[in-house]
C-alpha cells in the first residue's frame, strides 16, 4: 500500500480501507444488538418465519433457560448452549410472541424443541450475525 507521504493514504485506498473497516466491526459481537432487547426480538419473530432452504436460520440459545423444552439425550449432550441451523432438517416451526417450537431432526431422530426469545443468545439471517448477548 502506497502513501502520499508520511503515513497517509491516497482517498481510494483510505476508502477501502473504511469499507473493510465497517464490515468488521458490522460482523462484530462486540457491535451486534443485544438480544434481549425487544426489537431483536421482534426481528427474530420475524425473520423465523422467513427460514426455507433458500434462507437458513441459525441461532444460539441457552438449554438451561426457563422454558426451553428438549430431549434429556439433548439437554445431555448441550448442558450450556446449542446451536441449531433452521435450513433443511425442520418442520412444523411455529412462531409465537415468546417463543418458537420446531421439530428438528438430529442424525434422522425427530426432536420437538421448544425455544423462548428470552433464551437465545445469538441470531444469525443468511449468515449475517443480527444480534448477539456475548
Amino acid at each position: 500500500m502506497e502513501t502520499t507521504g508520511r503515513g497517509v493514504l491516497d482517498a481510494p485506498q483510505a476508502a477501502i480501507l473504511l469499507l473493510l473497516l465497517a464490515i468488521l466491526i458490522h460482523a462484530s459481537p462486540a457491535f451486534a444488538e443485544p438480544c434481549s432487547r425487544p426489537t431483536a426480538r421482534s426481528k427474530i419473530a420475524e425473520t423465523l418465519k422467513l427460514a426455507s432452504d433458500k434462507r437458513p436460520v441459525n441461532l444460539t440459545f441457552r438449554t438451561h433457560a426457563d422454558g426451553v423444552k428438549l430431549s434429556p439425550s439433548l439437554k445431555s449432550k448441550y448442558p450450556d448452549d446449542m446451536t441449531i441451523i433452521l435450513q433443511n432438517e425442520f418442520d412444523q416451526l411455529n412462531v409465537k410472541d415468546d417463543r418458537f417450537e420446531v421439530l428438528m431432526r438430529f442424525m434422522g431422530n425427530p426432536e420437538r424443541l421448544t425455544v423462548p426469545f428470552s433464551a437465545i443468545k445469538a441470531f444469525w439471517d443468511k449468515a449475517e450475525l443480527k444480534c448477539s448477548d456475548s
